[in-house]
């Protein structure tokens, strides 16, 4: 019998590769952007099910949230106009067929591996003791990474003004 975890992996699983492929193959940036943040939110959803709640909260937040707003909204800033209607190129079946073997010999792989016997199994970090080591020891890597994603913005408005004027 498939439990509600396996099913629910498996339509995650579906949505972030079907998004990822989506944001690769479509022709227009916006569009791709956007897939790209789909792609995003079922990796999330994808830890939610490993039961790494913190992360997939960050993953959402971060990469959703953060990233994927910004490059849409650098892509509506910069670029002038977009194509009303991009040709549309099919499937590359080779590269979908080397793709779906590469995946399925890791999987192969990974399950046949003892990788769960390399780490040990007792340790257990809450949420609380991974925001005290985020504001405590890795304080300064979170700042300055605050400060990139922000001389970032600045940038992409910098060289939208630069063009229009």
């Amino acid at each position: 019998m498939i439990d509600e975890e396996t099913i629910s992996f498996f339509v995650l699983s579906a949505l972030t590769i079907g998004a990822a492929l989506l944001s690769l193959e479509t022709r227009q940036v916006v569009y791709g952007a956007i897939a790209l943040a789909f792609s995003f939110l079922g990796i999330g959803g994808l830890f939610i099910v490993l039961d790494a709640t913190f992360v997939a909260l960050f993953q959402i937040i971060v990469y959703v949230g953060a990233i994927a707003v910004l490059i849409i909204f650098t892509v509506m800033v910069v670029t002038k106009e977009v194509e009303s209607e991009a040709e549309r190129e099919p499937f590359k079946p080779l590269a979908i067929a080397i793709a779906t073997i590469v995946a399925l010999a890791v999987g192969i792989v990974a399950s046949l591996s003892d990788l769960n016997s390399m780490y040990p199994q007792g340790l257990s970090y809450t949420a609380a003791d991974i925001g005290t080591q985020l504001t405590t020891v890795y304080y300064v890597p979170l700042i300055i990474l605050g400060l990139i994603l922000g001389a970032s913005v600045v940038g992409a408005l910098t060289l939208a003004k630069a063009e229009k004027s």
